[in-house]
């Protein structure tokens, strides 16, 4: 029976009944076998979690998509690039991420290991911009590193690490961790939070070592994107616990956009907070991306849209809606078992999601570019988003209350004590990190911080590995006069006022009494199986 999905079980079971679900459970492992002997190899995936602006992926040398899009698996040999407005992070399974600034290109040149019981062994190459690479450590079972050109750098325990390729050879600062450099004609380096180093394209063998870190102005986005991860694992529960890749930072997406329940004699159930609208559908916002080893996949809409579409079942539950329980968790890339729409029982006359056949174009076309992406989107006619649920609801004739976040916060920086004052701003929309001629990226900016923003610049270097500035900001080059002027120059602390002119004769010109003062800056610092006993309820 080639070619059989899920949804044909589900059909089979709605029409058969009871008799109809034993028999065709009895049939399952012959079907799935069948399948199996027909579908792509297991793979091992990680997340793209974050896209902004123009960003590009690739597989290898093919385009897949013109524009990214969030919530996309990554395999081995992806590429992403970003236009002069994009930026985009990816997830690993240990809370590792990489974030990419404009006018750059990583590719994911290796990434094995399927099961979270085998050795993982992973290779972020940045092709060409600027990165960072937040990086868990390195341990016996599970491996990331990251190279540029013929340099690779490997860390030990937690470490944040910047790498800019736009002055070639490159540049590494370390913001917090360790890192061991070595590769190509450059001597081997072990790098400490607060170092950097820029290696010199004439002379392999020297390089310019410093115990301070220049600023970027994307240094402030990087931060801010890790105090979002860090606010969702604040609010985690404990309900994925012991499962497999828990430390994956798609689970607390899952906490901060809705509810689990521990429902007696099932386990675990969430649903998100739209599903509290009895006419919301989790495949009715998304999109058909077509893959080259998969054919077309599902990539979610919603923020949270990742692992609920790749392991365990949707239920509906006719007293409560849509839950979700996560079974074991193995993406159905780990089990080699193809693609599926997994939804274990859905409502009356609800209307199954229908997979895209393989795009092919005609003969003759030549078409180069990537296979069309085909948008879904059904619209909920409601005139409140999410209706407010009771906290003591009904699931499968069970009372339950939403669990309770428990105390589990994701490792963030070594971050200085928050002060109001000097923020590195991003250029604005639609400018590269280029914008200023002279420059590798715009000179920061003082504007007032963020509420709850905690990476800021220290005045001076303190014990342990932080994050500590040059005394100084980058000398300024004046831009052509068809770019904006850029503002002034930022002081680290006032200028003292002049001393004290006397008023000229009436006839000379007026002479002011002080220079204007400079801008005050503050200083400071089995391949998706449902969850057993998740089936069908009616």
């Amino acid at each position: 029976m080639k070619g059989y999905t899920e949804i044909s079980f589900r059909r089979m079971t709605g029409i058969l009944g009871l008799a109809g679900l034993l028999f065709a459970v009895l049939l399952v492992p012959r079907l799935r076998a069948e399948d199996d002997a027909n579908a792509p190899p297991a793979a091992r995936a990680v997340r793209l979690s974050f896209v902004e602006g123009e960003v590009h992926l690739y597989q290898g040398n093919q385009p897949l998509v013109d524009q990214a899009l969030a919530n996309t698996p990554l395999f081995e040999g992806a590429r992403i690039e970003t236009g002069n407005d994009g930026r985009a992070e990816i997830q690993f399974e240990d809370g590792s991420v990489a974030r990419i600034s404009p006018e750059s290109s990583v590719t994911l040149s290796v990434l094995t290991g399927v099961s979270p019981s085998s050795e993982r062994d992973a290779e972020l190459l940045l092709d060409r911009g600027l990165s960072y690479f937040e990086i868990q450590g390195d341990t016996d079972s599970n491996h990331l590193r990251v190279r540029f050109g013929d340099t690779v750098l490997t860390t030990s325990g937690f470490t944040v690490v910047r790498v800019n390729v736009d002055k070639g050879p490159g540049e590494v600062a370390v913001f917090s961790g360790n890192v061991h450099m070595e590769g190509g004609a450059s001597p081997a380096l072990d790098l400490h939070g607060g170092e950097s180093v820029a290696l010199n394209a004439n002379n392999p063998s020297s390089y310019n070592l410093a115990e301070t870190i220049e600023p970027d102005s994307w240094d402030a986005w990087n931060s801010d994107r890790d105090q979002d991860l860090t606010t969702q694992a604040a609010g985690r529960t404990e309900a994925t616990d012991d499962l497999p890749d828990n430390k994956n930072p798609a689970w607390n997406d899952l906490d901060a956009n809705g509810n689990w329940y521990n429902v007696p004699d099932q386990g675990y159930v969430w649903s998100p907070n739209e599903a509290s609208n009895p006419d919301w559908d989790p495949y009715g916002n998304g999109y058909w991306m077509n893959t080259p080893s998969y054919g077309y996949m599902w990539i979610s809409g919603y923020p949270w849209g990742y692992l609920p579409y790749q392991c365990g079942a949707w239920n509906y539950y006719g007293s409560f809606g849509w839950g979700w329980a996560p079974g074991y968790c193995n993406p159905w890339w780990g089990g080699g078992s193809g693609w599926v729409i997994r939804i274990g029982h859905a409502p009356p006359r609800y209307h199954y999601p229908i997979r895209p056949r393989h795009w092919n174009p005609r003969p003759g076309d030549g078409h180069p570019g990537p296979k069309p992406i085909i948008p879904v989107h059904h619209p909920v006619p409601v005139t409140t988003p999410f209706p407010t649920r009771p906290r003591t609801t009904l699931i499968a004739g069970h009372a339950v209350q939403p669990l309770k976040p428990v105390e589990q916060p994701r490792l963030p920086y070594n971050h200085p004590v928050p002060v109001i004052g000097y923020h590195p701003a991003p250029p604005a929309p639609g400018n590269s990190r280029a914008a200023f001629p002279g420059n590798s990226s715009p000179r920061p900016i003082a504007v007032p911080a963020r509420p709850g923003n905690v990476y800021m610049p220290p005045p001076q270097p303190r014990p342990g590995n932080v994050y500590t500035p040059t005394p100084q900001p980058r000398p300024y080059n004046p831009p052509p006069s068809s770019h904006p002027a850029p503002p002034p120059p930022i002081h680290s602390a006032p200028l003292p006022p002049a001393p004290h002119v006397s008023a000229p004769p009436p006839s000379a010109p007026h002479v002011s009494s002080a220079p204007p003062s400079a801008p005050h800056v503050s200083g400071g610092g089995g391949g998706g199986g449902a969850h057993p006993g998740a089936g069908p309820h009616r």
